[in-house]
């Protein structure tokens, strides 16, 4: 059970059936001994009555005035019992019938109270004691039935059950109410993550209860820690590429000047390698350059950032006149932080512009987490043997062949990155080459 709300609700249900049990269970108890204290106290009052109105005879008989007898006793089985014993005599009550009860044999002034089965069943409380009368001894039994005081603590006891069942289910939907208004702000949380990821905020609100500060805290400082390396690392990454550019320059005009005159294949060679490293320092330049300082916090907002993205890539090629054209398609945001739109897009756009003759055709369509992202231009286009390389899972830029193959090498690394796919091939408007890129 992972749910905290499923484990609150269970913890307090058992929580309060244990308690609502226990108080139950004493209750009952209570119940029992009160009903049994006023039965025997009644009791004890009967048998105080009928021994005050004992008679001994002169003959040494024993006698009851029967109109002193309260009536329940008169009535057959009625659940109102007595019995007398004196020196061998026995008077009973009318109730009894033909049923006896059980006396004491214990000394005078000794008093029993004890729970019997008496007449058709009944439970019934019995009193009885020895006592001592005009020199005789008196044993006396009195004893009433229980089941209707028993039925009715019963009902009582299910009346409460009742109650305390539908107390617990009030409890339970009020601290349900509590716990989903208490776990609201880590909704909130989580919408936060959501609006994260989809570049809507750059950290997350730390109103939040106590409990889940801490955490949000920390992954606060994770964001912040990650934009910070991911800033130094790509301005590592520029910095080493400006660092190689000169001496790299050097190298190439030491090795056509040695080689000038005495080895023309190593000259070509030295060229051809010189000429491989330059442009992949290019390369990084150009995306470190398109990138910008965006750190990747916010969505790609087309409105915005395209047209600084497209800018730059003019500045880039300064020296093509192009014609560009863009359908968008009333797409307003990628699915894809800014940083990494503008590193796709821009790769996009620079490898279109280095091989286009004359015109650059951009589109996107899509919806909510759903983009489709077309290119073409109206160049020489890639081989199919090229585009089958380039297919191929685990070819990196750097293993590409000179032209096409190191710019779409790198727009195919990265679209896999994010998540999406990628199709090359033929444009059939302009007949160069068309990228055509899928995020789902």
């Amino acid at each position: 059970m992972n749910s905290l709300r499923a484990r609150l609700g269970l913890g307090l249900v058992v929580g309060l059936v244990m308690t609502i049990g226990l108080l139950l269970a004493i209750a009952g108890f209570s119940m029992h001994k009160l009903m049994e204290h006023q039965v025997a106290s009644r009791l004890a009052h009967d048998g105080d009555t009928l021994l005050a109105d004992l008679t001994v005879r002169p003959d040494g008989t024993v006698g009851l005035d029967a109109k002193r007898i309260q009536a329940i006793y008169h009535q057959p089985f009625s659940g109102h019992y007595f019995l007398i014993e004196v020196d061998g005599q026995t008077i009973r009550s009318r109730s009894l019938w033909d049923e006896t009860l059980p006396v004491p044999q214990g000394k005078a002034g000794e008093v029993i109270l004890r729970h019997i089965s008496g007449p058709e069943q009944q439970p019934l409380l019995l009193w009885s004691g020895s006592f001592r009368k005009q020199g005789r001894l008196v044993r006396l039994a009195v004893a009433e039935d229980l089941y209707a005081l028993q039925s009715g603590a019963r009902r009582v006891w299910w009346q409460l059950l009742g109650w305390s069942a539908a107390l617990v289910v009030f409890v339970v939907l009020i601290q349900r109410a509590i716990i989903a208004r208490s776990l609201r702000p880590v909704a909130d949380v989580v919408e936060d993550v959501v609006r994260l990821e989809r570049g809507e905020v750059s950290a997350l609100r730390e109103q939040v209860p106590q409990e889940v500060l801490p955490l949000v805290q920390e992954i606060n400082r994770l964001l912040q820690r990650q934009q910070q390396r991911l800033l130094r690392s790509r301005e590592a990454v520029g910095n080493m590429a400006h660092a190689i550019k000169t001496p790299l320059t050097l190298l190439q005009q030491l090795a056509a000047e040695t080689t000038r005159d005495s080895d023309q294949d190593t000259r070509r060679q030295l060229e051809h390698y010189i000429q491989r490293i330059n442009e992949l320092v290019d390369t990084s330049l150009r995306r470190a350059r398109i990138a910008g300082d965006s750190l990747g916090t916010t969505r790609f907002d087309v409105r915005q950032d395209l047209p600084v993205l497209v800018d730059t890539v003019v500045r880039l090629h300064r020296d093509k006149a192009i014609d560009f054209q863009q359908r968008l398609n009333e797409v307003d945001t990628l699915p894809l932080e800014q940083q990494d739109g503008m590193e796709l897009l821009g790769n996009l756009l620079d490898n279109a512009w280095k091989w286009a003759n004359h015109r650059v055709h951009l589109a996107i369509d899509g919806s909510g987490a759903s983009c489709v992202i077309t290119i073409e231009d109206d160049g020489p286009g890639v081989e199919d043997e090229q585009v089958r390389r380039l297919m191929q899972r685990g070819v990196r830029h750097d293993e590409s062949t000179q032209g096409h193959g190191i710019g779409l090498s790198i727009v195919k690394s990265l679209v896999e990155a994010l998540g999406g796919s990628i199709e090359f091939g033929r444009s059939a408007a302009l007949g160069g080459l068309q990228v055509v890129a899928y995020f789902k």
